[in-house]
């Protein structure tokens, strides 16, 4: 069994890198090394640097030398050839919009044998997203392809918005896109080591936070446009904080936010009054993630940004045995069971945008739409107020509710999550075993130009078949070895030291015309015409070889005088 992906799972990068979508991946890319069981793993990278970094960081990532032996590295540039002579049974993507309209037109074109092509679902709510569905549309997705949805939520957004682009475009050209792959609900999961019980002492210790007080406790990105607008629970905490029977109650608020994000909340605390009721614990270093588990009796999310399509600090935190108080919104009411594991706040949102924010998608930025969007999402405050003072003076209903919590979260473990996907591949290639052979492997990708086409006209001329190409001294030295080219590592990787001897000896009695070198590689290397052209090209630029056109003498202008010629669009 084959497994391929065009994407590494990973980011680098600075503490935004360390929330949401790349801690989400990178947890599957360890999951699906350690508890996968295919017999190998083979990811694309987009140039030299990037696979270095990425076997670099599977060493830490996953530290068995016997996991890591199934793991194979490619660059991008290979993966047309690799889908020609390789069999995969599946290719999966981080995200399924980016590269899966690409890799499903690419794999009908070019691979030997049908598989599926799966991505999985993150924020839905970016202002071009229904432009990235009809890419999908347009790239030709089958039966036997897929998108993984983290929630019930995502997936009916998913489905309606197929839909909806499909048909947009039948509007516009007549033709039917109804989309045909499959959706399937498949949530994220948490590593095991949440489970695993954390020195409550220990971690009060770490914040300085006394035995005896009670914490409420707030993870995630500290933004009013892409998390949550937290004004009304701070005004609300401000009212509960100055009741009598609550000076041991306090708020811990962490996250990864900018500066300016984060001294915009510090002014609003400030101006509730609750400077010394809330801790802020910003851009916090990854070893203290647990620790803030650990110290804390319950969760509190109350978001309301559409960004949020599963809410993975919410099984994090319940996996730590906490209970949660949460929107009932989007892909959290899949996660707590009302009454039982926490609380679900009811939500209101309106039958239509406002027209100063729908009239202006697509000028508005994607963060501002999504800020807008999420002032139109009310939650039932009354409702949180009741939860927040119940969890906080309730200790029996507390712990119950944390242990229930806890038990609900096993369903989340990355192993349980790996087995979910495995079974959802083992069904997509049964149903790619009955499909029929795609389209002309001729066909062109609607998605993007061909820049050979485009940019014809910037050189001054193209290479041709008749052109006649010499070895110059400087090549001479090279094939000797006295001379070598620089290289940029990237290069090196499309170039074959092969094929460049071949050609460069083939000139050896004199100058041989493009055609006759492409056919001489061929018949001895089988090399392709394009990759012969693509040596030959690179051997001129660093002077290695010189071309000149059929019946031209080097140095004659090939174009004469250019006076008074003029383009098209002149």
């Amino acid at each position: 069994m084959r497994f391929g992906s065009v994407d590494t799972f990973m980011e680098f990068g600075g503490w935004e890198y360390r929330m949401g979508r790349p801690i989400a991946n990178e947890g599957f890319l360890k999951a699906l090394l350690t508890y996968g069981t295919y017999d190998s793993y083979e990811f694309f990278c987009p140039d030299v640097h990037h696979m270095e970094r990425f076997r670099e960081r599977l060493e830490s990532l996953v530290p068995s030398p016997e996991l890591r032996s199934r793991v194979e590295v490619s660059l991008h540039v290979s993966l047309a050839e690799s889908l020609e002579i390789r069999g995969y049974d599946v290719f999966h993507l981080g995200d399924f919009t980016y590269f899966m309209p690409h890799l499903v037109l690419l794999r009908n074109r070019k691979s030997r044998k049908a598989f599926p092509v799966t991505g999985v679902t993150h924020s839905l709510d970016g202002v071009f997203m229904n432009l990235r569905y009809m890419e999908l549309l347009l790239a030709g997705l089958t039966p036997y392809d897929g998108v993984v949805c983290t929630s019930r939520c995502a997936l009916e957004a998913v489905r309606k918005s197929l839909y909806e682009a499909g048909a947009r475009l039948k509007e516009t050209t007549g033709a039917d896109f109804s989309p045909s792959v499959r959706l399937a609900k498949i949530p994220l999961g948490v590593d095991e080591t949440f489970f695993d019980s954390v020195d409550r002492r220990e971690a009060r210790a770490y914040f300085r936070i006394p035995m005896d007080w009670k914490v409420c406790l707030t993870v995630g990105r500290i933004s009013p446009r892409q998390k949550t607008d937290l004004t009304p629970v701070i005004e609300m905490f401000s009212r509960i904080f100055s009741e009598s029977g609550t000076d041991r109650w306090i708020w811990l608020i962490a996250g990864g936010g900018d500066d300016g994000a984060v001294k915009d909340l510090e002014a609003l605390l400030a101006q509730a009054g609750l400077g010394n009721r809330v801790v802020l614990f910003p851009n916090f270093p990854e070893e203290a993630k647990t620790r803030l588990y650990g110290a804390s009796d319950f969760y509190l999310s109350p978001v309301d940004n559409f960004q949020e399509t599963f809410g993975l600090s919410v099984v994090e935190a319940m996996a730590c045995g906490l209970p949660v108080i949460c929107s009932d919104f989007s892909g959290y009411r899949d996660l707590v069971v009302n009454g039982r594991t926490g609380y679900l706040v009811e939500t209101v949102w309106p039958e239509r945008l406002p027209g100063f924010v729908l009239e202006n998608l697509g000028v508005l930025d994607d963060s501002l739409a999504s800020f807008y969007m999420a002032q139109c999402v009310a939650l039932d405050l009354g409702r949180l107020e009741d939860a927040i003072l119940k969890l906080f003076r309730d200790d029996d209903e507390r712990r119950r509710m944390g242990r229930e919590a806890q038990r609900r979260a096993r369903a989340y473990r990355w192993r349980e999550v790996i087995g979910s996907y495995e079974s959802f591949w083992d069904e997509l290639r049964q149903e790619a075993r009955k499909a029929e052979p795609r389209g002309s492997k001729a066909m062109r990708n609607p998605l993007v130009s061909d820049p050979s086409l485009i940019f014809s006209h910037y050189p001054t001329r193209r290479l041709k078949a008749s052109d006649r190409v010499t070895r110059t001294p400087l090549g001479k030295e090279a094939l000797k070895g006295a001379f070598q080219p620089l290289r940029y590592e990237d290069a090196r990787a499309c170039l074959f030291e092969e094929l460049e001897g071949y050609l460069l000896r083939s000139l050896e009695a004199g100058g041989r015309t493009v055609e006759g070198l492409r056919d001489g590689a061929s018949e001895a290397l089988g090399a392709t015409k394009r990759q012969v052209d693509f040596h030959l090209l690179w051997m001129m630029k660093h002077g290695l070889v010189e071309c000149a056109q059929a019946g031209r003498e080097k140095g004659e202008d090939a174009f004469g005088s250019g006076e008074g010629e003029a383009g098209p669009c002149a």
